[in-house]
């Protein structure tokens, strides 16, 4: 009998030391939208509860119930050196319910997955990669050139791109993309480049003094300052791919209406949209702030559109891309967030020529909105203003009403 004992306790020990740590999660739709594409992401804490533990310096592997492995990647989003999030793609009909199993493996036998998301910010004229960099206090092109490989941080996926110009104009722009494959890592050594039209595509869009596409200004006491020469503007490289990218952009210091603000603008894409998500928190906060975005005014008319009563979009849709063809340009909020809009002035000092959206901002969490970009070279679709709009109305539907991961 003690024999007995002591086989069971040395084979209980070597389960717990080596034994294979798997969690089986369901993702559900609970609604009758198909999902192709559906973004899911999983916290770090929810997968340890149901394994007791991730083994350490080990990442996520998903796999479907047939043992195919499923495209996921595992985001250090605090840079603690341990990473907090997975974040996957999942493909469900109206009312499906799916499972995974997730294992954990050593990051080096992860398996390569197609690219469908990058960011890339590089000096010049080396065009070394960038993890960290302070934001240039010029105006202009020309000297923001010979600093940046396209003038500042840009971010793409299999769809579109933008960039943001890295210095005191703080202006977001679109790079029209008629490819798949990631291109930003080539795009831009040669100066202007970018703005005569190639087979991957091109700078789209005359941003000029305006917001571009969706910039950020803050409204202090019914006054708008753009968000432009902080004591210290800060970039970051949080995640680079395969499948979602996010970089951070901070001001720090920043004064405005006799106020002085920190502002962390989270950025992040993902593969299959035509939009990006922005992350607005600001500290400092008086009581007598809100959040300014906007589209540069190119079109005669804004349009509105309420896709469900969380979500509301602004969008504008003419022929205003650079060489005079169709691109449809939206911001999707919720519903909740929104303020009003408001028309900068055609001419003058600060912000011009943009259809502004003022919306609410909190403490204790950030405001977001997503950009969108249609353009009819990348897909003749949105030549009809109608598809643009249904392009946002199915993702305000999804996002109305998220899968759930149980």
């Amino acid at each position: 009998m003690k024999k007995s004992w002591i086989f069971f306790i040395a084979m209980l020990m070597l389960a717990s030391c080596g034994g294979k740590k798997e969690a089986v999660i369901s993702v559900v739709n609970p609604d009758a939208l198909d999902r192709p594409n559906e973004p899911v992401t999983i916290e770090r804490a929810y997968l340890d509860s149901l394994v007791s533990g991730i083994p350490k310096e080990k990442v996520p592997l998903v796999k479907n119930m047939k043992g195919e492995v499923i495209p996921s990647q595992a985001d250090d989003l605090n840079k603690d050196g341990k990473w907090d999030e997975l974040f996957m793609f999942v493909n469900l009909k109206p009312k499906e319910t799916k499972q995974y199993k997730v294992s954990f493996i050593k990051p080096e036998y992860m398996p390569h997955f197609t690219q469908r998301a990058n960011v890339r910010f590089a000096n010049y004229p080396e065009h070394k990669e960038l993890d960290h960099a302070k934001r240039l206090r010029t105006t202009d092109s020309p000297s923001t050139q010979h600093a940046f490989q396209m003038e500042g941080p840009a971010w793409e996926n299999d769809k579109v791109a933008f960039r943001n110009y890295y210095d005191a104009r703080n202006g977001i722009d679109i790079f029209g993309k008629r490819v798949s494959r990631m291109v930003l890592d080539s795009v831009g050594l040669v100066p202007h480049s970018y703005h005569v039209l190639k087979p991957w595509g091109m700078d789209i869009l005359k941003v000029g003094n305006s917001l571009g596409a969706g910039a950020i200004a803050l409204m202090v006491n019914d006054s708008v300052y753009r968000v432009d020469l902080p004591k210290e503007g800060t970039y970051e490289r949080v995640a680079d791919g395969p499948l979602r990218a996010i970089l951070r952009l901070g001001y720090y210091g920043w004064k405005a209406g006799g106020n002085v603000y920190d502002i962390v603008d989270e950025i992040s894409i993902w593969g299959g949209t035509n939009f990006y998500k922005s992350k607005i928190t600001v500290k400092g906060l008086t009581g007598h702030e809100s959040l300014i975005t906007g589209i540069v005014h190119h079109c005669d008319s804004l349009i509105i559109g309420e896709p469900n009563n969380k979500y509301v979009y602004f969008a504008t849709h003419c022929n205003q891309a650079y060489e005079g063809e169709k691109l449809g340009m939206a911001i999707l909020v919720r519903s909740d967030d929104f303020i009003t809009t408001i028309n900068a002035p055609e001419t003058g000092k600060g912000i011009v020529n943009t259809y502004m959206v003022d919306l609410k901002l909190h403490k204790n969490k950030p405001t977001e909105y997503c950009f969108y970009s249609g353009w009819v070279k990348q897909d003749n679709r949105f030549a009809d203003v109608d598809f643009f709009k249904h392009v946002i109305d199915d993702d305000a539907n999804r996002m109305a009403d998220p899968v759930i991961v149980k």
